[in-house]
């Protein structure tokens, strides 16, 4: 009995409802006993936690969970910071479940989702939340349409989902009266790379600054051969320019000595066969993109002077 009390709540970060409290065994009046003296405490109706226990957010989200019942799953912004997405952390507590529901839950926004299906939600570690997919549908009913952007394309390049899956989940919704699949299907149909997948979210971004300034496309991830036979996959080139085009993220090219000495090497090889390098950061893409653009145009006029 306590031996599956115990495991229950080191599963579930601390918590148990009163349910899977009575299924390991413990009375009713055991149940409160704990609660009097202290050793557990209410979170919600029926969800306590281990007072030992350090609260945390996903604790807090798991709780929100549980209080809703079977079925239920963290969803929309609160789903996004499970997954992740650079710079932004929701502390909102947002879940969903297919059934109604009945009673608000202090400090949560629930959403009532009937079309809420078993494999629209998955695990991440103890949490149940909606898949990538399922969450950019929900995100476009709640959030502004260049989040929903930025996080579906920063999701495609760290392979958090799939353009199929994006597709798929575009026409599985689609004829259903929600607003969060028509803002999906906007930005996901709009995407200038089309079925083509950036490096990164400050890559992609990059094509659709280029694009909303009428600029000449790029090609996007071409392959090249400079001095001393090094093989260069560009992030964006003018191949009959020779202009070379590359996005830097603080990250990845500072992570290591050996790749910092790399990249100067390589752009040094690509100089000498003839190509001239343009270099932008994330922020200035976000920041400013209009110089960024304007710097890309004046190369362009630069090289039919030529």
């Amino acid at each position: 009995m306590e031996g599956e009390t115990w495991g229950t709540m080191a599963r579930q970060l601390g918590l148990i409802t009163r349910a899977q409290a009575r299924a390991a065994g413990l009375t009713r009046h055991q149940i409160q006993r704990r609660v009097a003296s202290g050793a557990w405490l209410r979170v919600h109706a029926g969800v306590y936690r281990n007072a030992a226990r350090a609260r945390s957010h996903d604790q807090r989200l798991l709780a929100a969970v549980l209080a809703l019942g079977p079925g239920a799953a963290i969803s929309h912004r609160a789903a996004v910071g499970v997954w992740g997405l650079y710079g932004y952390k929701p502390q909102v507590i947002e879940v969903s479940r297919p059934t109604s529901i009945k009673h608000p839950i202090a400090g949560v926004t629930a959403h009532e989702a009937r079309d809420l299906e078993p494999w629209h939600v998955t695990r991440r570690g103890p949490l149940p939340v909606t898949t990538p997919a399922r969450t950019l549908v929900d995100l476009g009913a709640v959030a502004p349409a260049h989040l929903v952007t930025k996080c579906m394309e920063e999701w495609l390049s760290d392979r958090v989902v799939m353009i199929d899956a994006l597709r798929a989940a575009a026409q599985e919704h689609a004829g259903r009266g929600r607003k969060g699949v028509g803002v999906l299907r906007t930005v996901f149909g709009e995407r200038v790379l089309g079925d083509l997948v950036a490096d990164s979210g400050a890559e992609a971004l990059l094509a659709r600054v280029l694009a909303d300034r009428s600029i000449a496309a790029p090609v996007h991830h071409k392959t090249t051969t400079a001095g001393r036979s090094i093989s260069a996959e560009l992030d964006y080139a003018y191949p009959a320019q020779r202009i070379a085009i590359e996005v830097d993220g603080y990250g990845v090219h500072l992570r290591s000595r050996e790749t910092f000495e790399h990249d100067r090497d390589r752009q040094n090889e690509l100089e000498i066969a003839g190509w001239r390098v343009l270099r932008f950061t994330s922020r200035a893409l976000r920041s400013e993109p209009d110089r960024v653009a304007g710097q890309v145009r004046r190369m362009l006029a630069d090289d039919g002077r030529r």
